[in-house]
């Protein structure tokens, strides 16, 4: 069995920021290939307030992009809605970049926390958080992959990681 549980995380939840990381599989890796299938396919993803906060920031206009969250979501904390989708159920900001035959997100710097994430996730319970992988991506387990370290959480998902706090 595909073994999802990736690190053990220690916040300061006062000071946003990371105490301790204790690596569960430290033979973990991933590369994104910019397939965009299984995250950006599978309709939009959520948006909480810091997420419009940053898009509003980059020059977005919610009222052109985001669509009130179905009942399960709008539960979730902070949640404003969805981002809205194409007619194929894709994100509306995924591109499709047919020279270099991968795909792009329009608002990449911009985009909401669960695709900055993506495919980890973070279940947090107190000060302490449990870094996932979501097993359907394609770029997990890659031997070309970056090997999901410290550095790795630091570098890659850390701002992320701290906005869920």
């Amino acid at each position: 069995m595909f073994d999802l549980e990736i690190a053990r995380i220690l916040f300061d939840r006062e000071r946003k920021r990371i105490l301790d990381v204790t690596i569960l599989r430290g033979d973990f890796r991933f590369r994104c290939k910019r397939c965009g299938v299984f995250c950006c396919m599978l309709g939009g993803p959520i948006i909480k307030r810091i997420d419009l906060k940053r898009m509003v920031d980059a020059g977005l206009n919610p009222s052109k992009f985001i669509e009130p969250a179905e009942r399960r979501f709008s539960q979730q904390r902070d949640v404003v809605g969805v981002l809205k989708q194409k007619d194929d159920g894709s994100c509306i900001f995924l591109k499709y970049d047919e020279a270099a035959e991968i795909y792009t997100c329009e608002i990449y710097e911009a985009r909401p926390n669960v695709c900055r994430l993506y495919p980890f996730e973070l279940l947090i319970e107190g000060d302490e958080g449990i870094l996932r992988v979501i097993p359907c991506c394609n770029g997990l387990s890659l031997s070309t992959g970056e090997k999901v370290d410290r550095r790795f959480i630091e570098e890659h998902l850390l701002d992320s990681l701290l906005e869920n706090l």
